[in-house]
């Protein structure tokens, strides 16, 4: 019988939790600590962006976090909690597409987000957030994105060779998700998490493996770019990074003073 790692993506990019140990070993203090809390953190910013409804902000989190940096993210989702209506597609103004804003009307009309989110990443991203962590220990929740891809596989993954990964799973008729191959990469943080509890004396869950590591493996991905010297796409994503963070300065000014700090990123803060 097939397994997971016999598909032939994983074949030509194996994935283990030695490399995710790697990555740990690689963090800063600074990192760990952050990492640690990342979604304790997001879950503070989900509720009060939300007014006190985590289960709200984190899906609203969820839905505009597709191909959006963090920060660019968090905005989006502030200003449709705010204004109380989807924002996206042609002529809005904002990298987010029609189906993101239908998906936010949906879940502003009271909609749960586990009935509107299709993918096991962006599903466990919003459990994660919603309840700073996982609910049931016993069912632990890692989101998989291209950096946690990356970290699992030991390198910077192009977009291409992570959007060709089979881990967006999809919607069976009864509504669970199946999720075997992202699993796969799922149970190399299970691993990487219990050798570093068993090193370090302290229960370290699998989603603050990840945490800590997506934030190392960002870091790495700019130092790189540094050495290279930065391509125009790269000084596009820089240049949007930007943007986004002055202009969600400008919005938490005035709507939410109180969140005087949100989970980083692993980039340093652009300039």
């Amino acid at each position: 019988m097939l397994t997971p790692s016999d598909h032939p993506w994983f074949q030509a990019h194996p994935v283990s939790h030695e490399n995710i140990v790697w990555h740990w070993e690689q963090a800063t203090p600074d990192e760990i600590a952050q990492g640690m809390r990342w979604y304790v953190d997001a879950h503070h910013v989900a509720t009060v962006i939300a007014n006190g409804d985590a289960h709200l902000g984190a899906g609203m989190l969820a839905i505009y976090s597709p191909q959006q940096g963090w920060i660019g993210n968090i905005l989006n989702a502030a200003r449709v909690l705010r204004e109380w209506q989807g924002i996206g597609g042609p002529g809005s103004g904002i990298f987010a597409s029609t189906s993101q804003k239908h998906a936010a009307d949906r879940l502003l009309s009271g909609e749960r987000y586990e009935d509107i989110l299709a993918g096991p990443k962006i599903r466990d991203f919003a459990h994660l957030i919603e309840h700073g962590g996982d609910k049931d220990p016993e069912d632990p929740r890692v989101v998989i994105d291209r950096h946690a891809l990356s970290v699992a596989n030991g390198r910077a993954l192009s977009s291409d060779e992570y959007d060709s990964a089979p881990l967006k799973g999809f919607k069976r008729r009864d509504g669970s998700i199946s999720r075997r191959h992202y699993d796969h990469v799922v149970s190399q943080y299970h691993r990487a998490a219990e050798m570093i509890s068993g090193i370090s004396g302290e229960r370290v869950s699998a989603h603050q493996v990840q945490a800590v590591t997506w934030l190392v493996r960002q870091r790495l991905n700019q130092q790189a770019e540094q050495q290279r010297g930065p391509s125009r796409l790269d000084k596009g994503r820089n240049r949007a990074r930007a943007n986004s963070e002055q202009a969600w300065q400008i919005f938490r000014t005035n709507h939410f003073p109180e969140l005087a700090t949100c989970p980083g990123t692993g980039y340093q803060t652009a300039a």
